[in-house]
């Protein structure tokens, strides 16, 4: 059996078969809705597990004729694997990719980035040293990398676009288009001067398509990617060119919003064993700054509002629908973000879709359906106070968070989901 025929069970409310992946022999069978309101119902009580779909892994694996399917992914789920490679990731910092002056995207500058790492990151195939001679084998005849992004939320930020607006979400595609264009582009040249991966022949980029949904979907197009399969059917240097990582070290290092996931909280307290001060996210404080408004005395405030701008007096309304935060923003909406990244990313993308502590089990439970339903190939919840010592922490958000909902309809599957 499939996952294709399991979630065709969950739709039609039948059973489905347990068979001993050892013997194959079919051993029982388990209400398929029944099964997946249970896996929702312990993701509500401890965040765990997530989901991943491997039928969506699949879909447009360009390896999958020649060596069948991906079965396994990294912790985070980000990067689908094949037995012995490993990941070769890096990330792009799209918040400094913003020109200030002209308030919009300096995409020159990010092409040439892009040019750049995708470069690198084959060099780091390479130079790699492996413990095992298999593991180095693999990685050569793949040469898989995986350039991804950081600082998407500050970049948003400082653009002035609502993270959740459909301005956000068609910018976030944008982006991400410009990424794996370029990506596949550079990866094209590479081939030119190099020679193609070793598995080329036997991949889908032989006939010229492309292993993301968005190429799929010439309506989705701001790219010439027509011309692109042309000159990647002639040979393409890695098997796979993107995956969004969570980003969560380096982001730090980099002091920006980690992946594509919003920011937590705008302001933090932290507690030292000299004292405490507020961390502050750097798009809020240079806008703060820049209109006079920042003071400590307006950082405590923001932090004891949960580090939300939403209802403290004194902040421009603009500034308040701007600088949205994780916790202000609906499930759907947060599954709409990592749908408009996926859509053009061949690996995967790592995101969490926040829920505050009032989500009931049916928030969970539609989620997982949604994900499977629009094509993501996995899907993390996390339920705010749902385990009991969490990484991020922010008191309660005071003022009311809307809950409009047009990713739904946007997607074609309102009324679908409950």
């Amino acid at each position: 059996m499939t996952d294709e025929e399991f979630w065709e069970a969950y739709r039609t409310n039948s059973s489905y078969p347990l068979v001993n992946p050892r013997t194959g022999q079919r051993v029982g069978e388990v209400s398929a809705r029944e099964l997946v309101y249970e896996i929702a119902r312990q993701a509500w009580a401890t965040g765990d597990p997530g989901l991943l779909f491997k039928h969506h892994i699949n879909r447009r694996n360009p390896l999958r004729s020649a060596l069948g399917d991906i079965v396994a992914v990294n912790p985070c789920g980000e990067q689908p694997l094949y037995p012995y490679e490993s990941c070769n990731l890096g990330s792009i910092n799209l918040y400094e990719h913003v020109d200030r002056e002209a308030g919009r995207m300096d995409w020159e500058k990010l092409r040439e980035t892009v040019e750049t790492a995708v470069r690198f990151l084959d060099d780091v195939v390479t130079v790699n040293r492996h413990p095992f001679q298999r593991l180095s084998e693999e990685n050569l005849r793949h040469r898989r990398i995986g350039l991804g992004i950081m600082g998407l939320a500050d970049m948003l930020y400082a653009l002035r676009i609502p993270y959740n607006s459909e301005e956000g979400f068609t910018t976030m595609s944008r982006v991400m288009e410009y990424i794996a264009y370029h990506a596949y582009r550079s990866s094209a040249a590479l081939a030119e001067e190099r020679g193609a991966f070793p598995l080329f022949s036997s991949s889908t980029y032989a006939s010229g398509a492309l292993p993301i949904e968005g190429f799929h979907h010439p309506e989705w197009w701001t790219m010439d990617w027509e011309g692109l399969a042309a000159r990647v059917r002639r040979g393409v240097r890695n098997s796979h060119v993107t995956t969004v990582a969570p980003t969560g070290s380096i982001s730090m290092i980099h002091d920006v919003s980690s992946g594509l996931e919003p920011q937590y909280a705008l302001v933090y307290e932290k507690q030292v064993t000299v004292g405490s001060f507020y961390y502050i996210d750097i798009e809020l404080e240079r806008q703060l700054r820049e209109n006079g408004l920042y003071s400590e005395e307006l950082l405590r405030r923001i932090a004891e509002n949960g580090g939300s701008l939403r209802g403290i007096e004194g902040i421009p309304e603009e500034m308040q629908e701007v600088f949205v935060t994780a916790r202000e923003i609906p499930w759907w909406d947060h599954l709409r973000a990592q749908w408009e990244i996926q859509k053009w990313v061949d690996a995967a993308v790592s995101k969490t879709i926040n829920m505050p502590a009032s989500a009931t089990v049916e928030d969970v439970l539609n989620a997982y359906v949604t994900a499977e339903r629009i094509g993501l190939k996995g899907i993390t919840v996390f339920r705010d106070t749902s385990k009991g010592a969490q990484v991020l922490k922010a008191k309660p958000i005071t003022a009311t968070v809307s809950r409009r909902n047009r990713t739904l309809e946007v997607l074609g599957i309102a009324g679908e989901i409950a």
